[in-house]
């Protein structure tokens, strides 16, 4: 689905997910626009070197997803349950350094 990802299994919830690893700018800009459906427990994981604080779109996503902003040490610091096609931006409370979307 994400020829070219490098992929990681995370326990979220008692259940396994395979997340797509969105590393480098160009993949987190892409990150799930534009896909229609994602297989079940899949989703994707943005990286980031340093801590950030940046938001995110839906605009160009057709699914509803939950959001999960972590920081350096995988503690979450907030989750967004957003609805397909949500025009606003997104913004955790905290500054993150990791971003789970399922």
């Amino acid at each position: 689905m994400f020829k070219g990802y490098k992929t990681k299994k995370i326990k979220i919830k008692g259940k396994y997910y395979r997340l797509w690893i969105a590393n480098n700018d160009r993949k987190r800009r892409l990150g799930l626009s534009n896909i229609k459906k994602l297989p079940p427990r899949t989703g994707m994981l943005f990286y980031y070197d340093d801590d950030v604080h940046n938001s995110f779109t839906m605009k160009n996503t057709s699914m509803s997803l939950t959001i999960i902003f972590l920081d350096k040490n995988g503690d979450i610091v907030d989750v967004h349950k957003v609805p397909a096609h949500y025009k606003h931006p997104i913004i955790s409370k905290k500054p993150y350094r990791f971003v789970i979307e399922i």
